[in-house]
């Protein structure tokens, strides 16, 4: 495996990782259908920013490695 590639599966990593911690953070945030527990709304709010700083270093990843543009990217993904 070449340093590319590696890269490229340490950033799926760091995604899931976050989608897992931004999960919880969800669940804390909305512990049952009719319950919204505003205290959680901090937590939440920076897993979620975790989670899209992660996607966005992949599809950086992606879009380097590739030489096409993040526009080209999710007209692929849209496909």
């Amino acid at each position: 495996m070449d340093d590319t590639q590696r890269e490229g599966r340490d950033l799926v990593g760091e995604v899931r990782e976050a989608a897992a911690r931004h999960k919880v953070s969800w669940g804390l945030l909305v512990p049952s259908p009719h319950v919204v527990d505003l205290g959680a709304e901090h937590i939440e709010e920076m897993a979620y920013q975790d989670m899209a700083d992660a996607k966005r270093r992949l599809r950086d990843h992606i879009c380097a490695t590739y030489g096409i543009t993040a526009a080209e990217l999710c007209s692929l993904a849209s496909l």
